[in-house]
């Protein structure tokens, strides 16, 4: 296809110099000899116009604007021939007595036909034209490549870092609704369950053991991430990032301003070392990875918080279908399917034998169409082992390490402490093997702005009621035993895919429905009703670009609760963000 591209801008350039030259030298002739030889010449180019109207090169108008010029040029050189006649004459005798004389030593002489003064200047310009701009491409990559300006004033190493960065600033105010039970009131039966299980009893936690059901509140809050990756050989990298937060929550990289004047904590979040393999059209198709890393899947926050890291190893190998469609749609386009496989360990009890780990694969394909819209499928499965907790034998502590570390609120826990009455220790009552099914469209059609449909299903195949009663007794937190294992989301954005100059802009709404033990409620995302499962709403948000790279986005956020006791929770985010 490329050959055929090229030998088509070839015709373009070479076809009104052929068009001149015939024309011109059909004006020009005087020698009654050459008629003939000048109607053949004339016929051969009206033919080759024909021609390539024929094959769409050029179009009736265009074919017979370049012959009326054609000829204009050739009667203005001939009557300026015309006029130096005179002056021509000696030379043209001169011309005809070497065009009559024999050939030399055997050679066939070659006659060089006159080639008109405006034929001469338009080659001339062309190849000026070209050559300026080799020269100017060629001058351009040498220099980017050895540094001209700076010869020996960086190390080789400095190219190969690259340093990025954002930083959010953002005001939350959380309403709490009028049903909603007092925060300190006795009809409030939302526990705070990682102060519960840190105190070891609820009385021992105090007003703490409660989650706050009925103040509003109003915080200043900030995150700041700074990443660092290195090209440490061919097709390796090495990725790094450091990020505000705090040890016990791996779903926020939050932290609330007024603090006395203490300074930010900060942890590593990202730590990983990933190799990819390009195939012969330069597509990756095989990358794997290993550390701290990004989530590897493809996915919503109805599964997975956006601020999440998955610690452990994962492999992606993609499959490219149909990179050029045909020689008339030369233009590569995204489709290819891709299979993910991941192993992450979440947890490693103490004095056990079996460690907690997830283990997740995925399956998906994207398509993007001839009209650039892009259509991203993916099914998932997700595994969670030795993830519930275990009962304690009479005054042991043996399996306390069956709790969870992490947890917001939502799936059905029981309390696996067996000693003194008011002692509590709470742990996962359902194991968790998700199937989860995205589904991304992306509308090119009112390009520059995009119309996005996004759609997640997911449920938990892993809950099983009986084990769960033999396992618990029958005696649950908060919720019986039954099942409520099916989380939905659906959403549309409309505006630029991305916001990073002054002007642009995005609006987005989207709905979830998300029963208790539907995903695992440690993971899933931390601002809708203040995190957790057994939620139900909507959320609206709006992104306007202020300058390069620094936008304002704005979110309302209402959620309450499907089965648990009163629980409504409507939010306000404005952030000013910020990047590099």
């Amino acid at each position: 296809m490329n050959d055929e591209v090229s030998r088509n801008r070839q015709v373009w350039r070479v076809f009104p110099l052929v068009v001149g030259m015939g024309l011109g030298s059909l004006a020009l002739a005087a020698s009654a000899n050459e008629q003939q030889e000048l109607l053949q010449l004339k016929n051969t180019v009206v033919n080759l116009v024909d021609a390539l109207v024929a094959q769409g090169v050029l179009d009736k108008q265009q074919a017979a604007a370049l012959i009326s010029k054609a000829e204009a040029d050739a009667k203005r050189q001939a009557a300026a021939q015309m006029a130096a006649a005179p002056a021509a004459a000696a030379a043209g005798a001169a011309t005809v007595e070497a065009s009559a004389a024999p050939a030399v030593a055997g050679k066939q002489v070659v006659r060089v036909p006159y080639v008109p003064e405006f034929v001469k200047e338009e080659i001339r310009n062309q190849l000026r034209g070209e050559m300026r701009q080799d020269v100017l491409a060629d001058v351009t990559d040498k220099a980017k490549k050895e540094h001209w300006g700076t010869p020996g004033a960086l190390p080789g190493w400095v190219n190969a870092i690259k340093l990025s960065g954002d930083l959010r600033i953002r005001n939350q105010f959380d309403s709490y609704g009028d049903g909603n039970a007092e925060t300190l009131g006795g009809q409030n039966l939302y526990l705070n369950v990682l102060r519960v299980n840190s105190a070891g009893s609820l009385a021992s936690a105090g007003n703490k053991a409660f989650l706050n059901t009925s103040e509003d509140q109003n915080r200043w809050r900030e995150r700041v991430r700074l990443g660092l990756s290195a090209k440490i050989a061919d097709r390796w990298k090495l990725d790094t990032r450091i990020v505000t937060g705090t040890f016990d929550n791996p779903v926020s990289a939050n932290l609330t301003m007024g603090t006395t004047g203490n300074r930010f904590a900060i942890q590593l979040d990202r730590a990983l070392i990933r190799y990819d393999r390009p195939d012969a059209q330069g597509m990756t198709w095989l990358t794997l990875q290993g550390g701290r890393m990004p989530n590897p899947f493809q996915s919503t926050d109805l599964v997975w918080d956006e601020d999440l890291g998955f610690d452990g190893v994962a492999a992606t190998v993609r499959h490219g279908i149909d990179f050029a469609a045909d020689e008339f749609d030369p233009i590569q386009r995204d489709r290819k399917l891709f299979v993910t496989a991941g192993a992450f360990p979440l947890q490693q009890p103490d004095f056990q034998a079996q460690d907690r780990w997830l283990l997740g694969g995925q399956v998906g394909a994207n398509w993007e169409f001839e009209n650039q819209n892009l259509l991203t499928m993916g099914v998932a499965f997700y595994d969670y082992l030795h993830i519930t907790g275990k009962r304690n034998t009479l005054f042991s502590k043996e399996n306390d390490g069956t709790a969870p570390q992490f947890l917001q609120k939502g799936n059905l826990l029981f309390n696996i402490a067996n000693g003194n009455p008011g002692d509590v220790l709470f742990g996962l009552a359902s194991d968790y093997r998700l199937l989860d099914v995205t589904t991304s469209l992306n509308l090119a059609n009112f390009a520059p702005y995009h119309v996005t449909f996004t759609a997640d299903v997911v449920k938990n195949l892993g809950f099983d009621k009986d084990e769960i009663t033999r396992r618990t007794g029958g005696l649950t937190y908060l919720y019986p035993v039954s099942d409520r294992t099916l989380g939905l989301l659906a959403g549309v954005q409309v505006g630029w895919p991305e916001v990073n100059r002054r002007g642009l802009w995005q609006v987005a709404f989207d709905y979830r429905y998300l029963q208790r033990d539907a995903v695992l409620d440690a993971f899933t995302e931390s601002d809708f009703h203040l995190g957790g499962t057994d939620t139900q709403g909507y959320r609206i948000s709006g992104l306007y670009g202020l300058t390069t790279n620094l936008w304002l986005r704005a979110r309302w956020l209402s959620a309450t609760e499907i089965d648990g006791p009163p629980l409504s929770i409507d939010s306000l985010q404005v952030d000013l963000n910020a990047r590099f």
